[in-house]
Order: structure tokens, then sequence, then C-alpha cells
């Protein structure tokens, strides 16, 4: 960029510097450089559709979104990008029906633009369609100079799906076009975080804060990373200084109750938490700090309440049953007898717990077949109809396409927890992928959906078996 400016500095009247300058400008999140490159070429070039539709996508960037609408209305249309723009403004005021109609539209003229293209398979993939989603992107995929904007795509795509390798070179690929991108600098903070590399993952927050004004994830980053390590006062320190808007949002509220109750500040923590947990039943985690700072504020009714649903999880923490135990006895609530049996069964399961969590870490770092070899020795030797182990190794089946075993193992572990909604999901889908019953397939899905209806995963999968039902 410094030697642009120097161009410019020695030639005002150089259009085509001007117009690098702007692209740059964009490339690097510099959205204010880049609406003043292109407002300049229109005044210095005239009409032009394509420096008009940069311009309204630097503006929507920058969050002008009337000077945004201003421009997307004298577009022509000429130009794949016209479109792109159009529907970026559209998507940015939630006009939903307006960017697909553009979409539409832009297809059938430019049927070939890898930016439209992009977006229609964002769109396949926003609605449960993963597989036409991929399609789509692929021939996208191979094109150079690289279409940042489909790679970031396949990263997100990958990450879903724990392939984490894919994701780290699709995420890279995004940085190569894109140094200063903090999204993929925030993702690839996020797979090294998965993949055990704590180090690695600070490095890559410091840079996405580095490129920019501090980021938002960068920030949830940090101050998790904080929480999970103990150090509660740089954790609490982090969550101070996020903006106002941005302190409701539900990750932010998650942790900063979390924050609170750790440092026993009760009080503080439930209403972040119960506002949080209003749009996310199924985080037991939360529910369980939450039912904690209720008992230790006297609110033993609305303790039991919170802390109750947890005992339908086959992976509850011997804690939190200890808590639903002491509650359950505190208040007349429950059935103190069967949560001390589920207490006594989740005790005895701990003899697991070690190789538990090392599967986890596997799962997460997308390494199905490390995670198979851990659940299958588990599966000869004590715990071996531990409702979690059976479930947890019925879904890793069902990754590396071994649904008929995935379905066996799923069966078990329902029989163990009829009423998880974990579990129902597990074997509703293992039944959809392995495609020998559809319909309890769908029913069981639904139930799943029922259960747990704010998990997103399940309804992905809800949507993807009930498509064209």
């Amino acid at each position: 960029m410094e030697r642009i400016d120097l161009a410019i500095s020695q030639d005002p009247e150089d259009l085509q510097a001007r117009q690098l300058a702007g692209d740059i400008a964009m490339a690097l999140g510099n959205a204010d450089r880049a609406v003043s490159e292109y407002e300049g070429l229109m005044s210095a070039a005239g009409e032009s559709d394509l420096v008009r539709a940069k311009l309204a996508e630097a503006q929507v960037m920058a969050n002008y979104l009337g000077a945004a609408e201003q421009t997307v209305s004298q577009l022509e249309y000429t130009v794949p990008l016209a479109y792109t723009a159009a529907i970026a403004l559209a998507l940015s005021q939630g006009d939903e029906a307006t960017a697909a109609a553009r979409l539409e539209e832009g297809l059938e003229r430019f049927a070939g633009d890898p930016r439209l293209l992009t977006i229609e398979a964002g769109r396949l993939y926003a609605t449960a369609r993963p597989d036409e989603a991929k399609k789509a992107l692929e021939p996208v995929l191979v094109i150079e100079p690289l279409v940042p904007q489909a790679h970031k795509l396949a990263g997100r795509m990958a990450l879903a799906r724990r392939d984490m390798v894919t994701a780290k070179k699709r995420f890279n690929a995004v940085l190569t076009a894109r140094p200063a991108d903090q999204t993929a600098m925030l993702a690839m903070a996020a797979i090294a975080r998965d993949t055990g590399d704590e180090t690695q993952a600070a490095n890559w927050i410091n840079k996405a804060n580095l490129a920019g004004d501090p980021h938002p994830i960068g920030l949830l980053f940090a101050a998790q990373m904080a929480y999970d390590a103990g150090d509660l006062a740089r954790a609490f320190e982090l969550v101070e200084i996020v903006p106002p808007p941005l302190a409701s949002a539900p990750d932010f509220a998650r942790l900063r109750g979390l924050v609170d109750a750790a440092r026993g500040q009760y009080g503080a923590a439930i209403l972040p938490l119960r506002t949080y947990l209003e749009g996310a039943s199924d985080d037991y985690a939360a529910r369980y700090a939450l039912a904690q700072a209720y008992a230790e504020e006297g609110e033993l009714e609305n303790a039991w309440v919170t802390i109750e649903p947890i005992l339908r999880d086959p992976q509850a923490r011997p804690d939190a049953l200890k808590l639903a135990l002491d509650l359950s006895r505190a208040s007349g609530r429950g059935d103190p007898n069967a949560i001390q049996t589920l207490l006594s069964a989740r005790l005895k399961a701990e003899a697991i717990a070690g190789p538990m969590r090392e599967a986890g870490a596997a799962i997460r770092a997308g390494e199905w077949a490390k995670a198979d070899a851990i659940f299958t020795e588990l599966l000869g030797g004590e715990g071996s109809e531990e409702a979690a182990l059976l479930n947890n190794a019925a879904a890793v089946k069902s990754e590396l396409g071994q649904h008929a075993a995935a379905v066996a193992l799923a069966r078990r572990a329902l029989a163990k927890a009829p009423d998880s909604p974990q579990i129902l999901d597990t074997l509703g889908w293992a039944l959809w992928r392995h495609g020998k019953d559809p319909a309890e397939a769908r029913a069981l899905l639904t139930r799943a959906a029922e259960g747990a209806p704010d998990n997103r995963e399940i309804a992905e999968h809800w949507a993807i078996a009930h498509k064209g039902a």
C-alpha cells in the first residue's frame, strides 16, 4: 500500500492507482479508505457500474447503510459485483427476500460468477443442505487468483464437520489473499485450540487484535482461555472491557456469568446466565453454574428447576448430580433415591473419565479413527454399558461411515437414557445416514429437537432428514 500511496501522491489523477488502492484497502479490511478511493473515482471517472458496485460494497462493510442504499439504487447491474453488493446490503438490513431475489437474478445473468456461486453455496449451507453447498463451491475453490469468500465458507464447513486439516488449509488460503482478515485469524485460533495448541491459539488471537480494532470474538477467545486456565482475574478483566452493545450477546453473557460464579459473585452471575439459558437450554455447564448461584443465594426452588434437566444428560458430571441431590433433599422436589442411583453410576464411570477426555479431544481435532480406537478399547472393559460412552462411540462410528455399528451402539445407549435428546439425535442421525429406516430416523430426530430446541446441530440434522418429507 505504501507504493500505491506514493504513486497517488506523485499523480493524483492516476485512476488505476486509486482503484488499486481501494481494492487493497478492502482486502485489508480498511473500508473507510476504500470508500474514499471509490468516491474519488466516481467523481473523476464518471459513471461506472463496476466502481459504483465496489463503492456500495465498501459502504456496506463500513456500515454506511444509508449511503449504500443510495448507491445500490443507481446500479445498472451490468457486472456481477453489482448483484453481490445489492445482496450484501439486503442481508445487512435483514431483507432476506430481496437478497434471494437478487441472487437468483444474478445467477441467471452471470451463471459462472465465483462470488455469486459462493453466496449460493452459503445459502444452501444455511438451509441445512451441506452436500449441495459443497458441490456448488467446488468449482470456485480451484479458481486462481483465489476467491477469499469461497475459501472462508469452505473453512467454516470443514470446521463444522471437524475436518481440521481442510479447515486450516482453507483459512490459510484466505490469509494469503487477505493478510489482515480477522475472521480467518480467529478461525485459525479455534483450530489451534481444538487441536490442543493453546500457545498458537493465543498467538492468532493477538495477531487478530493487532490487525485492527480488538475483535469481539478475539476478546471472547482470550477471556475463555483465561477462564479455562483458572486465571479468573484476567478473564474478569477481559469481559469487563467488552463494549456494552456486545456484553448482552449470548456467548459474552454466558462467560460473564461463569466468571462471576467462579469468583463467588453469585448474585451478579444469575442475570447473565438466566438470560443466556433462555436461548441455550441444553448448555448444562451454564445450567449447573446458574443452579449453584441460585442455591448460594437461597433460591432453592429456582435452583431445583434449573438443575433438574441435567438429570436427563447421560454425561452429567458428578458435581452437578451431587448438587441436584442436595437440592432435591432440601426442597422436597424430585426423587433423591433415583438421583443417588444416577450419582453412584456416574462415580463408577469416573474410572473411564481420562480416556473419555482423550477421545473428546480427538473428536474436537477431527481425529475420528483415534477416537474410535479409544472407544473400542473402553467398550471391552469396565464401564462398557455407560450411556455416554455408548453414545459417543456411536457418533464416531457414524462419522467413519460404519452406520450399522453406530445404530447398534446408539440403541444400547438409548436403552440406558431413553429421554436424552443427544442420544435420540445420535440414533436418529445414524439411522438417516444408514438409509434403512427414514421414518424412524425422522421420529427420533423430532423427539431430539423437541427435547433440545436450542441445539443447532440437532436442528440441522432434523432439517436435513425432513427436507422434502
